[in-house]
């Protein structure tokens, strides 16, 4: 079985004109938040083989904080997961070392929640989706799980199991 985990950067600091969106640092409650989510997914038996993160400075400090307990061979800061759309992530997705077993995308809304729909199919918490429904907030994580190959992936072919975080 593989583990696909898709998180939203942590709470940022505030927008302003002074600072571009990219380079956004995450706020006091978001470094504690993409802690405790690192937490939360280590303590589930979750440690990625393989993480793809925005290279936007506050997912790289989410992954940053949420990974500092993990030792992940394979890291892909990709810039095209700054501004994604779900085909593009599911295409990255599909090109993952087959031997990976456990993967953690580490970005931004709408696409996280937009592609755990997309993915989401038969044995989905219904309760799940409908948490996701209205997005996935900030320093959360989606956890699917599927049978399947990286290659493979596509619409309804996961089951998604769990919202992760700070929130539970």
């Amino acid at each position: 079985m593989r583990v696909l985990v898709l998180a939203r950067h942590a709470k940022a600091e505030a927008h302003t004109d002074a600072l571009a969106d990219h380079a956004r640092t995450l706020a006091l409650r978001g470094r504690k938040d993409a802690a405790a989510l690192g937490g939360v997914l280590d303590a589930a038996g979750f440690v990625p083989d393989v993480a793809y993160v925005s290279d936007a400075v506050r997912t790289s400090q989410t992954w940053e904080l949420a990974s500092r307990e993990w030792d992940v061979p394979v890291v892909h800061r990709r810039p095209e997961l700054y501004n994604t759309t779900v085909a593009t992530l599911v295409s990255l997705l599909r090109g993952t070392e087959p031997g990976a077993t456990n993967v953690m995308v580490v970005g931004h809304e709408p696409t996280m929640s937009a592609a755990a729909a997309f993915l989401s199919g038969p044995g989905s918490s219904k309760a799940t989706l409908q948490r996701i429904a209205h997005g996935l907030p900030t320093g959360m994580a989606a956890v699917l799980e599927f049978d399947g190959e990286w290659a493979d992936l596509d619409a309804d072919a996961l089951r998604l199991k769990d919202v992760v975080g700070r929130n539970e």
